[in-house]
């Protein structure tokens, strides 16, 4: 029975893509160069073509949609939308466990009320340094809550961290202070 099932998706699958093709093309969800997340799948539209659509990911690479994915999935068309991206960073410890404090990271935005909650943050590593690990961060708000959420949220996000005992390299204010000790 199950290779039966599976014998009928294969053969129905390429259909179904071609139809979501079609209609990416008659309802226009999306055009050439909007900027799109669907399925944690987040960059700016290349192309639309019948059987997948191509995307530019934020680090500049290209990545494939089938097109079915945009009717089985739910699509934020941020172009659309009046949404930001807000870039953060953090330096962490070493002999912090990363694991850990992405955890924490995730955490603290998920509460925080400024941000949205889909698009989800990103979290990556920008840098490997001496005794750090540069962590970028990115995050979603509407327009309206930008230069609230730009101007309060990474010096939160680092004070939240240093309170639950995660060791950050210190800031440039700090480290002189530290310097004139």
């Amino acid at each position: 029975m199950g290779q039966f099932v599976l014998k009928i998706k294969k053969a129905i699958y390429p259909a179904f893509n071609l139809l979501s093709g079609l209609s990416i093309r008659v309802f226009k969800p999306f055009e050439k160069g909007d900027f799109i997340e669907i399925n944690g799948y987040l960059g700016s539209v290349e192309h639309k073509g019948f059987k997948k659509t191509i995307l530019k990911n934020i680090e500049g690479e290209q990545v494939q949609i089938a097109n079915t994915l945009f009717y089985t999935k739910h699509l934020h068309n941020l172009t659309h939308e009046n949404i930001v991206n807000i870039d953060l960073y953090v330096a962490v410890d070493y002999c912090e466990e990363m694991t850990k404090v992405k955890k924490m990271i995730l955490e603290y935005l998920m509460n925080n009320g400024g941000l949205l909650k889909s698009p989800a943050p990103k979290i990556f590593v920008k840098k490997i340094k001496n005794a750090h690990v540069e962590l970028g961060i990115k995050i979603w708000c509407s327009i309206e809550k930008y230069l609230e959420v730009e101007a309060e949220t990474e010096a939160l996000l680092k004070e939240y961290l240093r309170a639950k005992g995660i060791s950050l390299e210190p800031e440039n204010n700090e480290l002189n202070k530290l310097m004139m000790a």
